[in-house]
C-alpha cells in the first residue's frame, strides 16, 4: 500500500465517524445556509484577476509524507503571521495522518484572518466540501484520479459559492479535467508516487491549463518562486521554506521577499 492509499483509507474513517456525528443532509443544510456561501463568492478567483503580481498562497503544513516534520509552530501562530505580512491567501492542511493537522486547525485559522482560506486535503466525499463550507474556507482542493467525480464535485463548489483548485499532475489529467472548464487548475511539481520534485512540470503544462493556474510544490527559494512567476503561474502555493523558518521576525521578512519576487 503507498502512501496515497493509506491516507486515503484513513481519510474514509475519519468522514465516516463524521457522518455518525452529523449527517450528510444535515451538514449540507448547514453549508447551504451558511453565510460565506452567500457573501464570499470565489475570492480566489477574485484575487487571481488581479495581473500585477503572482499571488502568493502560504500554507500551513506541519509535516508531510516528504519531509517528515516541518514545524512546531501551532495554527494560531503561523495564521496570525500570515495575516500581518503580504500573504494574498492562506492554505491550512487538515490531513490527519501524515501531514499532521486537522479541520480545528482550520476552524481556529478562520478566527485569526479575514484572508481567503483554502481547506487542502485529499477530498474522497462530498461530505468534505460541506465541512469546508461551513468552517468559512473560500476554496478546496479536488485531485484528479483521487476526486471520485470531479463534475458533481465542481458543481457542488460552484453551487456554493466555494473555488476549487483542480490539482493535475500531467497533460493526461488536465484533457480529464478540461470539459469541466474548471476556473482554477493547480499543477503540483512533486510526483505522487515517489515525491520527486521538478519545477519544468509547471512550464511544461501551462500551455494546457484554460484558466488560472496556480503552482504547486517545490519553492524552496526566492528564485524558484521568481521562476514560476516567470512560467506564467497566477499563483504560487508555498509552505515548507516558509515554515523552516523558526521565528515570526524570519517567517515575516521570506514572506516579503518572496512577494518581491512575484511581481510582474
Amino acid at each position: 500500500m503507498t502512501v496515497i492509499d493509506e491516507i486515503i483509507k484513513n481519510k474514509r474513517i475519519s468522514v465516516n465517524k463524521a457522518k455518525e456525528k452529523k449527517s450528510i443532509s444535515l451538514i449540507r443544510k448547514e453549508a447551504e445556509d451558511f453565510s460565506s456561501t452567500k457573501n464570499k463568492y470565489y475570492r480566489f478567483q477574485e484575487k487571481l484577476r488581479n495581473k500585477e503580481y503572482t499571488n502568493l498562497i502560504a500554507e500551513y503544513k506541519p509535516a508531510s509524507p516528504s519531509q517528515g516534520n516541518i514545524s512546531k509552530l501551532k495554527v494560531e501562530a503561523v495564521v496570525s503571521i500570515y495575516d500581518k505580512y503580504p500573504v494574498d491567501m492562506i492554505s491550512v492542511l487538515t490531513e490527519e495522518s501524515y501531514f499532521k493537522s486537522n479541520l480545528e486547525n482550520l476552524k481556529k485559522a478562520e478566527l485569526l484572518t479575514e484572508k481567503a482560506l483554502l481547506r487542502k486535503d485529499f477530498v474522497i466525499d462530498e461530505y468534505m466540501i460541506y465541512e469546508a463550507a461551513t468552517t468559512n474556507a473560500s476554496c478546496i482542493l479536488l485531485i484528479e484520479g483521487i476526486c471520485p467525480d470531479m463534475e458533481k464535485y465542481l458543481n457542488i463548489t460552484m453551487d456554493l459559492g466555494l473555488d476549487a483548485i483542480v490539482e493535475c499532475h500531467s497533460k493526461r489529467d488536465l484533457e480529464n479535467v478540461v470539459d469541466y472548464d474548471p476556473k482554477i487548475i493547480g499543477i503540483n511539481n512533486r510526483n505522487l508516487s515517489n515525491f520527486t520534485i521538478n519545477l519544468d512540470t509547471t512550464r511544461e503544462l501551462r500551455e494546457y491549463v484554460p484558466n488560472y493556474l496556480i503552482s504547486e510544490s517545490g519553492v524552496k527559494s526566492v528564485s524558484d518562486a521568481r521562476l514560476l512567476r516567470d512560467y506564467g503561474a497566477d499563483g504560487v502555493l508555498i509552505g515548507t521554506s516558509i515554515l523552516k523558518n523558526k521565528d515570526e521576525e524570519k517567517i515575516g521578512d521570506y514572506i516579503k521577499e518572496l512577494k518581491n519576487s512575484l511581481k510582474k
